[in-house]
């Protein structure tokens, strides 16, 4: 059976009231995620060396996890889909320390447009109006945040790329992962932790002094990593990794939409960055594309 009709076929029904609580809840905390960040910059990893030593601290108890927890054999799909992820994370992560965190979380949510896309041109699913409405909405948005140029040069467009390519990063890795049966959840967070890491790392070599942190290594800066990768990412990584085994790409990415509520919150109150009305309606269209094209989740038998 191909993936088109296998995703015909599914049942639909509607989540349960834990399922979207806790993945509401990992959104919200996605949302913050700029907190660890702002943090270890504050210690002296700038650049994308913060996101790196995340990325890690969360690798070593996912890698043990996944050496003791029973896990099934990953199919390639599988794989390919938690790199996916694990790309999308380690992005989106970068993107905080080169731009606002406003912009960052809302560039990150055109996911829902790519999972549209996704699912109507690979899945099976049919057109409609609600899906081009979504479309043009979301990118209106995106135009008005964006205060209709496209960012070119500087650390900030930078930021908005990765950003942009971290929404798109995790619509494909949530809609290969969903397409098959079964996988492996311990394998799941692993091999996209992993992903993360390498990601990362490859930004490190790319965008910044790899010999940099020398001089601010500290057992309380590695004990801090440790403690945000340990308790913040990887428990986020395992409910939203776990979402995306139950819901269909476009309903998980519109639930994740929670993340705007506290990221962009958060970023105004707290960092005092710019929200002018371009920002205001700009999130109030990517919020609405996200809401119109919203359908009945789909969880697996």
């Amino acid at each position: 059976m191909n993936n088109a009709n296998q995703y015909m076929l599914l049942p639909k029904a509607s989540p349960g009231t834990g399922a979207l609580v806790a993945v509401i809840l990992s959104a919200l905390l996605w949302g913050l995620y700029w907190v660890p960040i702002r943090v270890l910059e504050g210690y002296g990893l700038t650049g994308p060396w913060a996101g790196f030593s995340l990325s890690l601290a969360a690798l070593v108890p996912a890698l043990i996890v996944f050496c003791f927890a029973p896990h099934k054999k990953m199919q390639s799909s599988h794989i390919l889909g938690a790199i996916a992820v694990g790309v999308a994370i380690s992005l989106y992560g970068i993107s905080l320390s080169y731009t606002d965190v406003i912009r960052a979380v809302l560039l990150f949510y055109l996911a829902p447009v790519w999972s549209t896309l996704i699912e109507c041109l690979f899945m099976g699913r049919r057109w409609t109006w609600r899906s081009v409405l979504a479309l043009l909405v979301s990118f209106a948005g995106i135009i008005l945040i964006c205060r209709g140029e496209v960012p070119l040069e500087g650390a900030g467009a930078l930021g908005d790329w990765m950003a942009l390519a971290a929404g798109l990063a995790w619509s494909v890795g949530a809609a290969t992962i969903f397409a098959q049966k079964n996988p492996s959840l311990p394998s799941l967070v692993a091999t996209s932790m992993g992903a993360a890491v390498l990601t990362s790392g490859l930004c490190v070599l790319l965008l910044s002094d790899f010999l940099s942190p020398i001089s601010v290594i500290s057992a309380q800066l590695i004990g801090v990593s440790f403690g945000f990768g340990a308790f913040y990412v990887l428990p986020v990584m395992l409910v939203t990794l776990w979402g995306a085994l139950r819901f269909s790409p476009a309903t998980m990415s519109f639930v994740l939409t929670a993340e705007i509520i506290s990221g962009v919150g958060s970023g105004a109150i707290f960092l005092g960055e710019p929200f002018g009305w371009p920002e205001s309606l700009g999130a109030i269209l990517i919020g609405l594309g996200a809401t119109v094209e919203v359908m009945r989740p789909i969880k697996r038998s």
